[in-house]
């Protein structure tokens, strides 16, 4: 049996982050209420105030407290996951598998609190809306979703690093024609530190957003309206 090198990745990302919850977590622990936050302290009340706010405006006030701190993780492990290429690692966002489970709990979540929101019954008539053989395509639309989130996510990524690995190439081909320089990828050199900022970096930053505020836009059309 192979295992894919996106499996360490993976385990050393959930490693990571476990201990970086741990180390937090006894800071807040250790941190007086009355004092002034600083350090890594401030820093989670800042990401989890405007998580926070990010979770009410898209979705309702009652569910904040459950899906707060799910956004947190999720929105913070695709991102590391994302940049993971800046550390020579695979990305694990690049894995088909990976974006199909992040996507397929997000899904969970939106049935979940759907019917949380509803009632029972009031949920289980969302399927027939507006007729009974709606059903078809009311089923079809929740895979519709699924497809959405993780093709997003995970194309975006693949994408990136492919072309990444196309720029080098063409930057070593340029490289190999000047002389005195050989088979040293000065151009590589010199433009990896510019490019891996937008691909890995900025990019790894924009698509966990864009993951986090589908998964809530998705979540808040399934809630019903305040009257």
């Amino acid at each position: 049996m192979v295992i894919q090198t996106t499996v360490y990745s993976i385990i050393i990302i959930t490693v990571f982050m476990a201990l970086l919850l741990l180390y937090i977590n006894r800071k807040l622990k250790a941190f007086d209420p009355l004092s002034k936050p600083t350090g890594i302290v401030l820093l989670v009340m800042i990401f989890a105030e405007m998580i926070d706010k990010m979770v009410k405006d898209k979705t309702d006030e009652r569910f904040a407290k459950y899906l707060t701190p799910y956004i947190m993780t999720v929105i913070s492990y695709i991102f590391l996951a994302n940049i993971a290429g800046l550390f020579s690692l695979d990305t694990p966002t690049s894995n088909y598998s990976v974006t199909l489970v992040l996507a397929a709990i997000t899904c969970i979540l939106i049935e979940v609190c759907s019917l949380k929101a509803r009632g029972g019954k009031a949920y289980l008539k969302t399927w027939f809306e507006p007729f009974a053989p709606f059903v078809v395509l009311n089923v079809l639309s929740k895979f519709s979703t699924l497809l959405s989130l993780s093709l997003r996510l995970f194309g975006n990524i693949l994408s990136g690093g492919i072309l990444m690995s196309v720029i080098y190439q063409m930057l070593a081909a340029v490289s190999n024609k000047i002389p005195l320089i050989g088979k040293l990828n000065i151009f590589g050199i010199i433009l990896a530190p510019v490019l891996h900022f937008y691909f890995d970096l900025f990019s790894g930053a924009m698509q966990s957003y864009i993951f986090t505020i589908l998964s809530l836009s998705f979540i808040g059309k399934e809630l019903p309206q305040k009257e």
